[in-house]
C-alpha cells in the first residue's frame, strides 16, 4: 500500500507542496566549462539498510487574520496574471523574448524584453493591488544584457515618491540589490554580472518588521525595524521603479514575476529558484512536474501502480521509459562542472544490470550520459551504480528486489559525486569534474538510449520508481535525510 503525503508547505528544508502547478516558469544559472579527470573507483558491500511533492495560479486565500492574494506573471506572450484579473500594457514599445535550446534557462516559453533607453516596462493600472501594512513577497527571474550600472528598475509601486515609505521598488542599484519603501530601504551584499539568469525574491515581514532580499534563494540581507509600506495608491510597473521622483528603467529580460500578500519562508524562497523538477507520478495528472518550473514529462510503455508515497511508476524494461526537457544544470547539460541534485525511490522487480538515470540533450540522439543504473553479475543479487564523466564511479550497496530504497546523488566540482542510501551516506569519489553538452537536457528514467558508459549498463530498468526530486544545486545530508524520511 502507499503512504500517504504528509509533508506541507514549509517542511523541512526545500521540500515543496504537493500541489499540481499547471503553468510553467524557468530557473537558471551561470557557469563554466571545466577539464575532465582520471576515474575513480569506490567499491563496496554492505548489507542492504531499510528505512522506511507549477507554475502557480494567481489565487486569493482567506484565513481569520487577513486575505492572502497570490497573482503570478508568466510573461508567455500575455500581459494578463494566470487568473485574468491584474492585466498589463506594454509600454513605449516592450516586447518578449523566446528562449533556445543553449539558454541557462527551462527551455521553452517567452518572457519579457525590455530596452532602458526606450523607457520600456509593463503597468497594471487596475484593480489596485494594497499592499499597505501588509507583509508581501515578490519573485521574478532577471537578465541583463549589458553590464549592471545605476539604477535597474524590476518591480515597483508608489504613491508619492519623495514620501517615507510611500513608494516600493525593487531594482539593481550599480551591482547589487535594492529595494525599499523611500527612506527606509535595503541593499544586497552580492555582485550581479550580465548575461547571466538571476532568481531575485524581496520579503517584507509584517509581523517581525523584517526586510529580506534574496539572489538565487538564498539571503543576501536582512534589516529589522524596518516601518511598513504605507502606499494606497499606484499602478504596479515591471521593469520600471520611480526612486525620489527618478524612473529607471531594466534593460534585458524579466520573467516569471509573482507578488503574494505574505512573507514566504526562506524554504520556499530556496524552492523557488533551485528546485529544477519534481515527479510524485501521483493521480490525476501522474507525468506533471509538481515544482515551480512545469517540466511534465511523457512516458512510453510504463504504468502507474501503487508506490511508496501514493503513486508510482513502473517499467517493464527495454522500450518503458520516461523523459521531460528543461533541465539546465545537471549532467551533460548547459554548463560544466556546477552542482546539481537527483533523489529518488526505487523498488527493482529484477536484478538485471540496468539504467535508472540518463540525462540527454536530444531525443533523437545518442549523446547522453547515464548517471544512475543497477549493476549484477548473478542477476540475483544487485548494486547500486553512479557514474560521472569520464567514469569516476561509485558502486553502492546491494538491494533487493521488491524493496523500497531512497537513493540520493549530489554533485559538485569541489565534493565530486556523493551518493547517499536511505538517507546514510555511502561514498564519494572526491573532486571531479563533470563535462557538458551545451544544451538543455532531458531527463531520462528507465532507460531510453544506449550511451557511452563504463560501469552502468545500456539496458531497460525493471521496476518501480517514485518521488523524483532533481535540483540545480548540491543538497545538503540534511535534506537528503528529510526526503529518505517521509
Amino acid at each position: 500500500m502507499g503512504r500517504e503525503k504528509i509533508r506541507k508547505l514549509n517542511d523541512v528544508h526545500d521540500i515543496p507542496t504537493i500541489t499540481k502547478w499547471s503553468t510553467r516558469t524557468k530557473a537558471i544559472v551561470g557557469g563554466s566549462i571545466a577539464t575532465v579527470v582520471v576515474a575513480v573507483i569506490i567499491v563496496a558491500v554492505v548489507p542492504p539498510v531499510v528505512l522506511l511533492s507549477q507554475k502557480q495560479a494567481s489565487t486569493v486565500t482567506s484565513t481569520q487574520a487577513s486575505t492572502v492574494i497570490s497573482i503570478y506573471w508568466c510573461l508567455d506572450t500575455l500581459t494578463s496574471d494566470s487568473s485574468n484579473v491584474y492585466i498589463g500594457t506594454l509600454m513605449n514599445g516592450a516586447t518578449y523574448f523566446s528562449t533556445t535550446s543553449s539558454q541557462p534557462f527551462v527551455a521553452y516559453g517567452q518572457g519579457l524584453s525590455l530596452t532602458s533607453s526606450s523607457s520600456q516596462y509593463m503597468t497594471i493600472a487596475t484593480p489596485f493591488v494594497d499592499l499597505t501594512y501588509k507583509s508581501f513577497t515578490i519573485e521574478t527571474w532577471i537578465f541583463s544584457s549589458a553590464a549592471y550600472s545605476g539604477d535597474s528598475g524590476i518591480f515597483g509601486q508608489c504613491e508619492c515618491s519623495s514620501c517615507s515609505n510611500q513608494c516600493l521598488y525593487l531594482l539593481v542599484r550599480g551591482t547589487s540589490l535594492y529595494a525599499g519603501f523611500t527612506l527606509n530601504d535595503i541593499s544586497g551584499s552580492s555582485t550581479l554580472a550580465a548575461n547571466l539568469w538571476y532568481h531575485v525574491a524581496f520579503v517584507y515581514n509584517y509581523d517581525t518588521k523584517q526586510q529580506i532580499l534574496y539572489l538565487n534563494g538564498v539571503q543576501d540581507a536582512i534589516k529589522s525595524s524596518a516601518s511598513p509600506y504605507q502606499g494606497v495608491n499606484g499602478s504596479i510597473n515591471i521593469g520600471s521603479t520611480l526612486v525620489f521622483t527618478i524612473r529607471n528603467y531594466f534593460n534585458g529580460y524579466i520573467d516569471n514575476v509573482k507578488l503574494t500578500t505574505r512573507a514566504k519562508t526562506a524554504n520556499e524562497i530556496l524552492t523557488a529558484a533551485t528546485l529544477a523538477g519534481y515527479y510524485s507520478f501521483d493521480s490525476p495528472s501522474p507525468y506533471n512536474d509538481n515544482g515551480p518550473n512545469g517540466a511534465n514529462g511523457t512516458q512510453n510503455g510504463a504504468v502507474i501502480v501503487s508506490g511508496y508515497v501514493n503513486q508510482a511508476i513502473r517499467f517493464t524494461g527495454s522500450s518503458s521509459y520516461f523523459y521531460a526537457y528543461g533541465f539546465f544544470q545537471v549532467g551533460y547539460a548547459v554548463y560544466a562542472s556546477k552542482p546539481f541534485s537527483v533523489a529518488l525511490w526505487i523498488n527493482p522487480a529484477s536484478m538485471t544490470s540496468s539504467t535508472i538515470v540518463q540525462f540527454s540533450w536530444s531525443l533523437t540522439s545518442s549523446r547522453c550520459h547515464n548517471l544512475m543504473g543497477l549493476w549484477s553479475n548473478t542477476g540475483i543479487n544487485g548494486q547500486i551504480v553512479v557514474q560521472g564523466w569520464a567514469w569516476p564511479i561509485i558502486i553502492g550497496p546491494f538491494i533487493s528486489t521488491g524493496t523500497w530504497t531512497h537513493v540520493s546523488v549530489t554533485y559538485s566540482f569541489t565534493n565530486g559525486l556523493t551518493l547517499y542510501v536511505n538517507g546514510t551516506l555511502f561514498g564519494s569519489t572526491g573532486s571531479v569534474a563533470f563535462s557538458n553538452s551545451g544544451y538543455i537536457t532531458y531527463l531520462q528514467l528507465g532507460y531510453m538510449y544506449s550511451c557511452t558508459s563504463n560501469s552502468i549498463t545500456n539496458n531497460g530498468y525493471q521496476g518501480s520508481v517514485d518521488e523524483v526530486y532533481i535540483y540545480s544545486r548540491e543538497i545538503t545530508q540534511a535534506e537528503v535525510s528529510a526526503l529518505a524520511s517521509v
